[in-house]
């Protein structure tokens, strides 16, 4: 049967009716038919069964919405016009039923023990709000075929900011996050098509309990190889957004613990204003070091702000040069 309200198609499945499960697999998708399979195919080949599967298409033009239809006894399948992948985590997580959300990318893979580790883990510290796993990345068509281990490692923080320099987070794929908290927040910002993922880390970023999966790896997380000034654009997008957030008041922890929030936002803000100046986006770059200029100092960071005027300079007239470069 098909439903359709507020411009989203839902399609119900036959999905178990047992008991709510541990975890809400949720995959947004657009156009990536042939990744999907594979993606999926590893959701199916998970030892831990207490989940359900909702996947989510982003208006996609290829084959996919085909190929979903053909699974629809296996999934939950939701439809709606392109908005980017935050929205439609946000619809997929609306449908959830689990105690946990667990985000998969349809370009990234899982590992058949995933949800095992995920949920031991959670047993085991006490259900915290936010579980972050561990990515191998790879670059091949195939996903990797990576031997198990027996070696379980985590570690424990009382929330997110707490965390530092810690942690570097790899992506929604690697978020595990308890369903009432990410509702509370009201999910990604779906505004945000470059760095929601941080964005949400953020906000959810006093909610008790933080863990990062040491080790094993818990998901392959696929590389793709783009074109460098495109992900320039994307970085420094991601950044100007997350500067705009904090200097919005969006993220929790008041004066107290602002310390802590810069120090994370930072090593976002340097790298991405390095990209900016490098591939033409002069303004830009400089923008985000003006606007985070006393974060920077506060957190002893002098390479970048001695460092980075007269690397903008000469960037701006390596330029000037060669217009092409």
């Amino acid at each position: 049967m098909t439903e359709t309200a507020h411009g989203v198609s839902s399609i119900a499945t036959a999905q178990s009716q047992e008991r709510e499960p541990m975890f809400s697999v949720v995959i947004p998708t657009f156009n990536r038919a042939g990744l999907l399979e594979q993606a999926l195919n590893s959701v199916f080949a998970q030892r831990f069964t207490s989940y359900e599967l909702i996947v989510v298409d982003d208006g996609s033009t290829d084959s996919t919405v085909h190929f979903l239809r053909s699974l629809e006894l296996k999934l939950t399948f939701l439809t709606q016009p392109n908005r980017g992948p935050a929205s439609a985590r946000n619809l997929g997580a609306s449908r959830a039923r689990g105690a946990y959300l667990a985000f998969l990318d349809s370009d990234d893979v899982w590992f058949p023990w995933t949800l095992e580790v995920y949920a031991r883990i959670l047993r085991e510290t006490a259900n915290p709000s936010f579980l972050a796993g561990r990515p191998h990345p790879f670059g091949a068509e195939v996903p990797p075929d990576v031997p198990e281990t027996n070696n379980l490692r985590w570690n424990s923080f009382t929330d997110y900011l707490a965390s530092g320099d810690e942690w570097r987070w790899f992506g929604a794929s690697s978020f595990v996050l308890a369903r009432s908290r990410f509702l509370a927040i009201g999910g990604f910002t779906p505004q945000f098509r470059a760095a929601e993922d941080p964005d949400l880390c953020l906000r959810l970023g006093i909610a008790p309990g933080f863990v990062q999966v040491i080790a094993p790896a818990t998901f392959g997380y696929r590389e793709h190889t783009g074109h460098i000034s495109s992900g320039a654009r994307f970085a420094v997008e991601g950044a100007l957004n997350l500067v705009n957030a904090e200097l919005g008041g969006a993220y929790p922890g008041g004066k107290d613990r602002r310390w802590e929030r810069w120090r994370i936002l930072t090593r976002h803000v340097r790298p991405a204003a390095i990209a900016g100046i490098r591939n033409g986006m002069i303004r830009c770059g400089f923008t985000l070091y003006l606007n985070t200029f006393i974060w920077q100092l506060s957190i002893g960071a002098w390479r970048f702000v001695f460092g980075f005027p007269p690397l903008s300079v000469f960037y701006a007239i390596a330029r000037r040069v060669s217009p092409k470069a």
